[in-house]
């Protein structure tokens, strides 16, 4: 499970194709892994790491060279988080867990265990192993949110697999927890009951009324962001019955469900506890939107789909122009151009109208990834130029772009891991922005040339945002530096926004900020500065006045001025035009407004609000911020109270239901498991709370001294096992026994695999055996092994007749058994292109098979085709080397590609050994996926050719007579249809399918039947299910055979081959992710009776 960062809109239809788009990244996932296969993107090894471990009591942390310091506090903070879990949770582990820090998103991406998960995934934990892999992003805090969040992962797995790493698999086999309760659950403790962004969301859906069922938050977590939703239901049930309920429930869980486990420890249904919840939410958050507005009250709509015709309700990052008359955004744009993935857009900051796309970075190796959870875009003072981040070979470059030509100008390439928030100064000649190194953010400057960077802060707080004042003399940025930090404690405290004094160095906070602020962007004047602060409860934009010296809330909207996340960019103000545009979250959509002159909104002062005094006559120091902060928090508990009383006052007006009796054990004794403890008695208040165990910052902190640093050893271990199948059947030519298996091991960080498989059917010698040792730790690639796999190939058809309406039939196969033992290299170029290189040793072993039956039409009786006897044909010796290029940019959905292309060039030498005739092979496989439609109509094309040419090229023949390739022409059905006379020839036809030589083309028009579908009542839901229409067209010939397009008057197969050609429609289903069945109807065009049939096999489409 991963910690992600980005929910899901919620309207149908921009679902369905974010869905896709998601479902278009998650789905390459395992190829791009793994570019070992015949297509398949890049892993790419951009940085060679060398990785050591820290050891602490409870963890093995490993880091590479950079991340020394960082790994070490990692370390000392992943004890304090495991120290709060273990407690809250009442469980400890009884083995040592794996931790894995990355130095920034770019090597984060690069990792062996799961490729690039995207911009939107913070870190992620496997079940198999429990590998809790992470980045540092933006500052200290948000790095032990992320790890603490990963390791409520680890404690899940530990507990459902009790306490045995590497007893996934019964999770892996589709025992899941709901990703509401294991994702919710690992957000609440992580963060704890404090979460702004949080209550927005719910604040939203309440209004709006999105608040989903429990059946809901299971079924559609594309539509209820899990980690929101899930965040506040764990919430209401730790107010409900304290936090130590969360662990035992987890616990329960493992071993009798989710659902009993809720009931056994609060006495309520599921179904109930949702209820309830729902009802909380909107107790807790509808009162207060009376006292807010919407954005139109004092601002503009301007960017939406109705204004830009983009597809999917998100539209974030704005970045206005000096002149205020462009805008910049990240967003989607036209469906039927495939713009459905978050790209770089110019629009009209008057009309909104969209006139630019940007960027492409999905298709594009140049720039693989876009930054946009922590960044935005800015304009140079002329307007001519943007500057904005994307990932380039594994790490962060400034890209910038001439907007008239949309071509990138320069790349602002370092030697820093990260770079982001760029800022323009004032006369366009240098650019500020926040870097990392090593895991530390700090500000940066650089000549827009790409010359002289310098660092402008220094050590472990946060520099993030920076904003260059109209003056070009300060740098305005957010940051946790100040009093409430304690780098030694590792306590930190709250954003806020920061002035970095450019001759002096010196760096001044702004005083009076409250909650969490950022963003800064300066006033045309430089008078002023707007921020977003969340001081009041909601995202807010905040105007700070340095004269007056006083803060001034801009807006009081009920959505709150909120992007993808809490930290997230959502404001921008024009340079030199008195115009601020901002991002506002409502209905669960992410537009953008403008405000003219936002001083106008400037009102009184703003002041805290002041708690209620209990003896009006005490003298009382003023009230803080933090004062208040206590003030909200015991008003809340005391609404929860009162809630609850309501409740159960409700609950005691209704005739108690005979059959529903439940107690809770709690610290105090039992109680009804509807009831809250009484006040002052042992139980009021848990024991142990998540609000309480966050503040506890020095808990089983270690210091330096008790880690200790070794070196990483690199051992291989189980990583995945298919099933073991075991079998017996008398239809497979009577070899009887059949069954296999396949087992990955692997090193912790994935950079060392061996794979080792059997397979067999029937006899031994024709089983199928693999065993391959691949290394990934650096850029070039090396694989080894031996590989053995049998292939039968027809090559006759007789029958003689033995009595009156009885024959006695015979095929006969050729049987190959190829052994090869290979080295190959690979190269990637980039994710997309690939270069691979490599030789092997090829033994094939030949044999003719006769396969035969008894047919007695009289009485309708077949003894079925069974092995008669198998003739060694001696072995074929070849040593062949190997080099292709691969380049693969498509995108994948549940079925098949429906966007990019896949080419393969290779060419093969094959030396015969020991008096082995050699030849060349030469493969050239073609495909495109053109979106007519995207996600909805797809034209998918191949060009594929296979060549054999030299001596021994009639040695290994090919066949194309499979569903792969040209369908309506495979060897039953071939012979079940062309053979209902006993003509011998006419069956032998077959053979114009085998040749040295092979040309096929395919063309498919491809869409969607099901993508969800639920079956009434029952708790079940149709796999995904697409349809197709096809033409296929190819021929198989060898040399000295003479090719024409259409088949002659006079024919003969051995001496002439013509094109061959079928059509007709498919379904394509999607079985969970476990395998593709493909059903088609073919049509043979050049068949002898043009009969059509069905035909099934497993795989995706070309």
């Amino acid at each position: 499970m991963s910690r992600r960062w980005i929910a899901v809109v919620s309207r149908p239809f921009a679902r369905a194709v974010l869905l896709v788009a998601c479902l278009v990244s998650t789905a390459l996932a395992p190829d791009v892994v793994r570019a070992q296969g015949y297509f398949g993107q890049n892993q790419v090894q951009f940085q060679v790491f060398q990785w050591r471990v820290y050891k602490t009591e409870h963890f093995d942390v490993h880091y590479y060279q950079g991340m020394a310091e960082g790994a070490k506090i990692a370390a000392r903070m992943a004890e304090r988080s495991y120290a709060r879990l273990s407690r809250l949770m009442g469980y400890t582990f009884k083995e040592r867990k794996p931790i894995v820090v990355f130095a920034s998103r770019g090597d984060f991406a690069q990792n062996n265990v799961t490729g690039d998960l995207g911009e939107g995934t913070g870190g992620v934990t496997d079940a198999m192993h429990q590998r809790n892999m992470f980045f540092f992003g933006s500052d200290l805090a948000e790095v032990e949110h992320v790890m603490a969040h990963e390791m409520v992962h680890q404690f899940q797995y530990d507990i459902m697999f009790k306490g045995r790493t590497g007893g996934a698999q019964q999770m892996i086999e589709g025992d899941n927890l709901p990703l509401w309760f294991a994702e919710g659950m690992a957000e609440y403790l992580s963060i704890g009951p404090d979460h702004k962004a949080t209550d927005a969301i719910m604040r939203d859906a309440a209004l709006n009324g999105n608040l989903p069922t429990i059946k809901q938050l299971k079924d559609e977590p594309n539509r209820f962001f899990p980690y929101r939703y899930g965040e506040s239901f764990w919430r209401f049930i730790g107010q409900r019955w304290g936090d130590e309920i969360v662990g035992e429930i987890l616990q329960a869980t493992a071993t009798i469900g989710v659902e009993r486990g809720f009931k056994r420890h609060t006495g309520f249904e599921l179904d109930e506890l949702g209820d309830e919840w729902k009802e909380t939410q909107q107790t807790n958050y509808l009162p207060a939107v009376a006292t807010l507005e919407r954005p139109r009250k004092n601002a503009q709509a301007l960017l939406n789909e109705k204004k830009t015709g983009g597809i999917i309700p998100v539209y974030v990052a704005p970045a206005l122009s000096s002149d205020g008359k462009q805008i910049a955004y990240i967003s989607t744009g036209s469906l039927l151009r495939a713009e459905v993935f978050l790209d770089l857009y110019l629009a009209d900051a008057t009309t909104g109208k969209r006139t630019k796309r940007l960027t492409n970075s999905v298709l594009n190796p140049e720039t693989e990834e876009l930054r946009y959870v922590y960044s935005q875009s800015a304009f140079s003072p002329d307007g001519r130029t943007l500057a904005y981040t994307g990932m380039r070979k594994g790490k962060d470059v400034l890209f910038l772009l001439d907007l008239r030509s949309r071509e990138v100008i320069r790349r602002l390439d370092t030697d820093l891991d990260a770079m982001v928030g760029p800022t323009f100064s004032p006369d366009g000649k240098r650019i500020a922005f926040s870097g990392s190194k090593g895991g530390s953010t700090n500000i940066y400057v650089i000549d827009a040339d790409g010359r002289n960077l310098k660092q402008l802060t220094n050590g472990w707080y946060a520099g993030l945002m920076p904003s260059w004042s109209p003056d070009g003399r300060k740098i305005a940025f957010v940051s946790d530096r100040g009093p409430k930090t304690n780098l030694e404690l590792l306590r930190f405290g709250k954003w806020e926004i920061n002035l970095l004094d450019l001759a002096t160095g010196a760096i001044e906070t702004i005083p009076g900020q409250g909650g969490k602020n950022l963003n800064p962007a300066w006033a045309p004047d430089g008078k002023s500065l707007a921020f977003i602060s969340d001081r009041t409860g909601i995202a807010q934009i905040f105007l700070y006045d340095f004269e007056a010296k006083e803060h001034y809330q801009l807006t009081r909207y009920i959505g709150g001025v909120l992007s993808l996340t809490e930290n997230s960019p959502a404001i921008t103000w024009a340079r030199q035009a008195d115009k601020l545009a901002f991002v506002y979250y409502d209905n669960n959509d992410y537009t953008v407004w403008s405000i003219s002159n936002p001083r106008q909104l400037k009102k009184e002062p703003y002041r805290e609000p002041t708690a209620t005094a209990v003896v009006a006559s005490a003298e009382r120091p003023p009230v803080t911020a933090e004062d208040s902060a206590t003030a909200r928090r015991a008003q809340a508990a005391m609404a929860v109270s009162d809630i609850a009383k309501a409740s159960k006052d409700s609950a005691l007006a209704v005739p108690p239901n005979p059959r529903r009796v439940s107690i809770y054990r709690g610290v105090g004794g039992m109680r009804a498991s509807g009831e809250l403890p009484a006040p002052g008695s042992p139980g009021a208040t848990s024991p142990v709370s998540v609000a309480a165990l966050m503040d506890s910052s020095s808990l089983a902190l270690p210091s330096d001294a008790s880690i200790k640093d070794e070196p990483y050893k690199a051992e291989l271990r189980a990583e995945a096992v298919q099933r073991p199948q075991v079998g017996y059947a008398q239809d497979n030519y009577q070899r009887g026994v059949y069954g296999g298996t396949a087992i990955l091991f692997a090193d912790l960080l994935g950079n060392r695999q061996l794979l080792a498989g059997l397979a067999i059917n029937g006899r031994v010698e024709e089983a199928q055996v693999a065993l391959n040792y691949t290394n990934f730790s650096n850029r070039l690639n090396f694989s080894t092994g031996f590989n053995q796999s049998p292939f039968y190939l027809f090559t006759g058809y007789s029958t003689d007749q033995v009595g009156t309406g009885q024959y006695y039939q015979r095929q006969s196969l050729m049987r190959y058994i190829v052994r090869t033992a290979n080295y190959n290299a690979i190269y990637p170029i980039n994710r997309f292109t690939r270069f691979e290189i490599g030789a092997a040793y090829t033994n094939i072993d030949r044999s003719a098979m006769y396969l035969s039956q008894g047919i007695d039409f009289n009485s309708g009786y077949s003894t079925g085709f069974y092995v008669d006897s198998v003739r060694g044909l001696g072995s074929l010796n070849f040593v062949n080397p190997v080099a292709a290029f691969v380049s693969d940019n498509a995108l994948q959905s549940y079925t098949g590609p429906i966007y990019g292309h896949r080419y393969r060039v290779e060419v093969s030498p094959w030396v015969g050994v020991r008096d082995t005739k050699g030849f060349v092979n030469v493969l050239a496989d073609l495909r495109r996926y053109d979106a007519i439609a995207f996600s909805f109509l797809t034209l998918a094309t191949r060009l594929y050719a296979d060549i054999s040419q030299g001596p021994g090229e009639s040695l290994i023949q090919k066949y194309i007579g499979v569903p792969q390739y040209i369908r309506g022409y495979d060897r039953e059905n071939y012979l079940s249809s062309n053979c209902g006379s006993t003509n011998a020839n006419d069956c032998n036809a077959l053979m114009q399918l085998v040749g040295s030589h092979t040309l096929v083309m395919n063309a498919e028009l491809r869409f969607p039947l099901i993508r969800r579908f639920e079956l009434g009542v029952l708790p079940v839901s149709l796999p995904p299910l697409d349809g197709l229409f096809f033409y296929d067209a190819g021929m198989a010939w060898s040399s000295g055979q003479t090719l024409t397009a259409a088949k002659p008057d006079v024919y003969d197969f051995n001496k002439q081959r013509f094109l061959l050609r079928s059509y007709g429609y498919g379904l394509r289903l999607n079985l969970f992710n476990f395998a593709i069945i493909r059903w088609d109807y073919s049509i043979p065009l050049d068949s002898f009776n043009h009969k059509g049939y069905w035909w099934w096999s497993i795989g995706q489409s070309f």
